[in-house]
C-alpha cells in the first residue's frame, strides 16, 4: 500500500513538474510575443516622431545664461561692528575635521563571455553593466533628414534590454534624473567615442525613452542636446521652447558657443510622456562598501562618489543644494560627533553652537578665487574643499539645524550675500521675518560674531527675500 501511496505521488509530482514546465513554456512565449508586438508599437512612435521631427523644424535664437545674483559677495569674512558683539555662549570648540571615504573607481571583473554582450563601466562608484547594441555606425550627415533617417535606425534596434538595465540602475542606486542623464551620457561616449553627433542624437533618444523630455539642436557646423529641467539652471544658454525651457548640453568638449547662437529645432513633444529633469537629489546613493573601519568618531566621513557626483552639476538655486539629501556615511558621522555634545545644551544653546561653528570653522574665500567661477556647495563639499563662502555655511548650517535640533529653516537671500533664519517653539529676541504665520529669528553662519538674531549692517529688512526649504 505505502508502495502505491509513493508511485501515485511520483506521478502527481510529474504531472505538477510537467504542467509547470508547459506553463513556463506558454509564459515564455506570450513574452517573447508580447516583446515583440511592444518592440513594434515603439518601433512605430519612434519611425512617426522621426519622419514629424524632420518636417518640423523651426529657428530659435539661443538666451544668454542666467545669473542668480550678479552683485558680488563679500570678497572678506563679515564681522560684527566691535561694540556690538555679544558674548558668545559656548566656546569655540575644537572643530572636527574630515576624512573622504570610498574608492571613486573599482576594477570591475567582466567575465570573457560578457565581454561582447555588455557595456561595462563605472559610475560614481556604481558597477554600471548594460547590454551592448548593434547601432548604426554613424550618420549620414547632421540636417534633420539625416537624424531622422538615424532615429528610425536606432528605434530599430531593440533597445528594450538596455532601457531596463538602465531604470534599474536608476532604481538600485538611487540615481535621480541628473544621474540618469550622467549615465546616458556616459554610455553614448563608449558606444560612439569622439563621434559628438551621433552621441547628442543618442543621448536625447535614450532620454526620452526612459521618459525624460530632450530635443536634438541643429546649427550649421554640429549637433548638440536641448535638456528640458524642471528647475532654474544658471551659467548656460537656453531657449523657451513650447512653455518649457530647454538647456544647451554640450557633448564635445571642444565646441565652445560664442554668446548667443541660432540654431534649429522642433517644437513637437516625443509622444511618449516626458518631464524635464528633476534635479533633487530626494535619496542619496546606496552606501559605500568599502569604508575605512580604521577612521575614528570624530571624523566627518565625506562619500567621495558623491563629490564626483555634485562635480557635475550645473549651478542651480539654493533650496536644491539646501534640500540635498546627504549619504549616509556623512549624516552617521555628523551624528555620532554632534549628538552626545548638544543633547546637554538647551535649544538656543545648541543653535548659539552650531552658529559659532559655522563662522570659526571653516576658511573663507569666494567661489571665483577657490575654482574660478560660482560653485555652490551641497553639505558634504563643505568638508572635502578647503574653504568656502556665505551660500556654503547657510546650506550646511539649515541642515545642521533641521537634523540635528529638529526646527524650521529657512534662507534668507540678501543682495549678493545668503543667511538663513531659524524657527523657535518660544519667543527669541532679534531680527526676524515672518513666513506662513511663523517668526523666524535670523542667524548668520558667515559673520563673525554675529548672535542668534544679529544681521549685517550692511542689510536691512527690504533686502531680504525668504526662501523656504
Amino acid at each position: 500500500m505505502k508502495k502505491q501511496w509513493i508511485i501515485s505521488a511520483l506521478l502527481c509530482g510529474l504531472a505538477v513538474l510537467g504542467y509547470a514546465q508547459n506553463f513556463k513554456d506558454e509564459f515564455n512565449a506570450f513574452a517573447s510575443q508580447n516583446r515583440w508586438a511592444f518592440n513594434r508599437f515603439a518601433d512605430s512612435v519612434n519611425r512617426q516622431f522621426a519622419e514629424a521631427m524632420a518636417a518640423n523644424m523651426k529657428s530659435y535664437v539661443g538666451a544668454l545664461p542666467k545669473v542668480r545674483d550678479s552683485r558680488p559677495k563679500p570678497k572678506t569674512l563679515p564681522e560684527v561692528k566691535k561694540d556690538d558683539k555679544p558674548i558668545v555662549l559656548v566656546e569655540k570648540p575644537h572643530w572636527p575635521s574630515s576624512a573622504v571615504v570610498g574608492a571613486l573607481y573599482e576594477n570591475i571583473p567582466i567575465p570573457l563571455s560578457d565581454q561582447k554582450a555588455f557595456l561595462y563601466f563605472n559610475l560614481f562608484g556604481k558597477n554600471v553593466h548594460l547590454p551592448k547594441q548593434p547601432f548604426p555606425d554613424k550618420l549620414a550627415g547632421i540636417t534633420p533628414k539625416h537624424v531622422s533617417d538615424f532615429w528610425i535606425q536606432l528605434s530599430e534596434c531593440d533597445c528594450q534590454g538596455m532601457l531596463q538595465a538602465c531604470r534599474d540602475a536608476r532604481e538600485n542606486s538611487a540615481f535621480n534624473d541628473w544621474a540618469v542623464y550622467q549615465m546616458v551620457l556616459e554610455m553614448a561616449r563608449y558606444t560612439y567615442p569622439d563621434q559628438y553627433n551621433e552621441q547628442a542624437v543618442l543621448v536625447v533618444f535614450l532620454l526620452n525613452q526612459l521618459g525624460l523630455e530632450a530635443k536634438v539642436g541643429f546649427d550649421d557646423q554640429h549637433l548638440f542636446c536641448l535638456i528640458a529641467v524642471e528647475q532654474q539652471v544658471y551659467g548656460i544658454s537656453y531657449a523657451d521652447i513650447s512653455g518649457h525651457r530647454y538647456y544647451t548640453f554640450e557633448t564635445d568638449p571642444s565646441y565652445l558657443a560664442q554668446g548667443v547662437r541660432p540654431f534649429r529645432t522642433y517644437d513637437m513633444p516625443f509622444p511618449k510622456q516626458t518631464h524635464g529633469l528633476d534635479m533633487h537629489i530626494r535619496r542619496p546613493f546606496s552606501p559605500i562598501s568599502n569604508t575605512e573601519q580604521h577612521i575614528p568618531d570624530t571624523v566627518v566621513k565625506v562619500n567621495r562618489n558623491m563629490i564626483e557626483f555634485y562635480s557635475t552639476y550645473p549651478q542651480v538655486d539654493i533650496e536644491v543644494y539646501a534640500n540635498a539629501q546627504p549619504s549616509k556615511e556623512f549624516v552617521q558621522s555628523i551624528d555620532k560627533i554632534f549628538r552626545p555634545y548638544l543633547s546637554t545644551l538647551s535649544a538656543y544653546d545648541a543653535l548659539s553652537y552650531l552658529l559659532t561653528y559655522l563662522q570659526y570653522g571653516f576658511e573663507y574665500a569666494l567661489d571665483t578665487d577657490q575654482f574660478g567661477y560660482e560653485k555652490p556647495f551641497f553639505c558634504e563639499e563643505n568638508f572635502y574643499y578647503p574653504k568656502n563662502d556665505c551660500e556654503d555655511r547657510a546650506v550646511l548650517f539649515s541642515f545642521l539645524v533641521r537634523h540635528l535640533l529638529h526646527l524650521d529653516v529657512v534662507l534668507i537671500d540678501y543682495p549678493g550675500h545668503i543667511a538663513t533664519a531659524v524657527h523657535f517653539p518660544t519667543e527669541v529676541k532679534g531680527e526676524s521675518v515672518i513666513y506662513n504665520g511663523k517668526r523666524y529669528v535670523i542667524c548668520d553662519p558667515t559673520c563673525l560674531g554675529a548672535s542668534i538674531g544679529v544681521e549685517m549692517s550692511d542689510y536691512t529688512a527690504a533686502d531680504r527675500t525668504v526662501v523656504p526649504l
